[in-house]
């Protein structure tokens, strides 16, 4: 059996996700896949972009959303950040989409090519 990670190892972990992927994005459920509703309009968004982006599934250990929770101080999932930066959640990413203010923030933080 898996033994969870603790609060302070999975904080430690989010620092890494956010600093190593331009989007990302904790979710209920996996990429793809989603769980609820509001993780699969988030996943939804940037697959019609055909922006790359990676999912951890908070569900996957129990303290993933204490620690993504407290990291932000922003109650509820999906969790998205961009070039390593807290957006927000399905509703602020929904209306920056809609009014094209997702795709310029997605252009400008985009990482150099090397």
């Amino acid at each position: 059996m898996n033994e969870s990670r603790s609060v302070e190892e999975w904080t430690e972990q989010v620092k890494r996700d956010i600093a190593e992927n331009h989007v990302f994005v904790y979710a209920k459920g996996e990429k793809n896949a989603a769980l609820c509703g509001f993780s699969h309009r988030v996943m939804e968004i940037f697959n019609h972009l055909g922006v790359p982006y990676e999912v951890r599934n908070i569900f996957s250990d129990p303290n993933i959303r204490p620690a993504i929770c407290a990291f932000t101080h922003w109650p509820t999932t999906p969790q998205v950040f961009i070039g390593g930066k807290f957006v927000g959640g399905c509703d602020i990413l929904t209306e920056m989409y809609e009014t094209g203010e997702l795709k310029r923030l997605l252009q400008a933080s985009k990482p150099e090519e090397a």
